[in-house]
């Protein structure tokens, strides 16, 4: 019970911590807009799919017609003065030849925002183009399909891109940044107490195990309601979480393995400052770990969330380890804050 009252202290005292509340902030506007994030990247680093152009061609091509629906026009000199002019985007010359081989000639903007734009453009076009003259040459072409349910779907250009920015970089950089925000909730939590000196006050009316564990409840409840909030937020955005439950113990055991750290460093730290320094260092190395392997928490965390396989094992031994991380952890701290204390000679 008195564990429960320091927690609620504490998570009372968050608005007080102004770098928590900003980072806090920060993942509820990615998980608010996931799906306008999610475009813009998809945008910025395949802009294929949405790039259009205004096309002139020079010379008899109907089937290329056909799919680019450009300006025809009867010579080159017209072609490039109503490209110099900005009626159009790029020219492109050539007579089409269906059993022979084409030599197409494409003149292109100097301005790099229009170049690239129909760069793009034309680059889709003509692997259509290439497709349907494989079609009609007899050539084959790799025609794979998807199928949900026993059912055929059409699958969208980027699609692939798209899923793995949401499975491989959104729902990682979530779940990572909900460990850190609790973590160093934690630590703030902890150096305070020290640094002003109300750990003594509390130590007169309370067990040191006891406070420890109400920093450490509190930092769980935080860690609960902002992977709840990214989740539902996610979920409203159309961004579909397979087994969230399981994908929410995940997250929950990579966060207590961020907090067993944090809690560690600060009882030895005891000041806020070197704590946050020495956790960012050791941080960013845990992550690295994390995201180096297909079975580690991330990796789980992924396969779990894509609907992939993965196997229960796996989840059992991290929630395993991270609790008895956390356990470890908290007697390690216990020990030392009273060693420092002068509660244990």
């Amino acid at each position: 019970m008195e564990s429960v009252k320091i927690a609620v202290k504490d998570l009372r005292s968050i608005r007080k911590e102004k770098t928590i509340l900003v980072i806090m902030l920060l993942l509820f506007f990615v998980a608010s807009f996931s799906s306008l994030i999610i475009i813009g990247l998809t945008f910025l680093y395949s802009p294929m799919g949405y790039a259009t152009a205004k096309i002139g061609l020079v010379g008899n091509a109907p089937i290329f017609s056909s799919l680019v629906h450009p300006i025809r026009y009867n010579s080159l000199e017209k072609a490039l003065e109503d490209f110099v002019n900005g009626k159009i985007d790029a020219v492109v010359v050539f007579n089409e030849n269906v059993t022979g081989t084409n030599f197409i000639t494409i003149y292109l903007p100097k301005e790099d925002i229009k170049a690239i734009r129909a760069t793009l453009y034309l680059r889709r076009k003509l692997m259509e183009y290439q497709d349907v003259l494989r079609r009609i040459k007899g050539i084959p072409t790799l025609n794979l399909k998807v199928y949900e349910d026993g059912k055929e779907i059409e699958v969208p250009e980027g699609f692939s891109l798209r899923f793995r920015f949401i499975y491989v970089m959104l729902i990682p950089l979530l779940a990572v940044t909900t460990a850190i925000i609790s973590s160093a909730f934690l630590i703030d939590s902890i150096c305070e107490e020290i640094e002003t000196g109300t750990l003594d006050v509390l130590l007169s009316i309370l067990d040191l195990k006891d406070v420890i564990a109400g920093k450490l409840l509190a930092s769980f409840i935080l860690s609960v309601f902002l992977t709840i909030f990214w989740m539902v937020m996610l979920a409203v955005n159309g961004i579909r979480i397979c087994n969230p439950a399981l994908a929410m113990i995940t997250v929950l055991s990579i966060c207590f393995i961020m907090t067993a750290i944090s809690l560690a460093i600060s009882a030895f730290m005891m000041d806020r400052e070197k704590s946050q320094l020495v956790f960012s260092i050791v941080a960013v190395s845990v992550i690295m770990l994390m995201f180096s392997t297909p079975i580690s928490p991330i990796g789980l965390l992924v396969r779990i969330s894509a609907g992939s396989s993965f196997s229960v094992i796996e989840l059992t031994v991290y929630l395993t380890a991270s609790l008895l991380a956390i356990l470890l952890s908290l007697l390690t701290a216990e020990k030392r804050l009273n060693k420092s204390i002068g509660l244990e000679i």
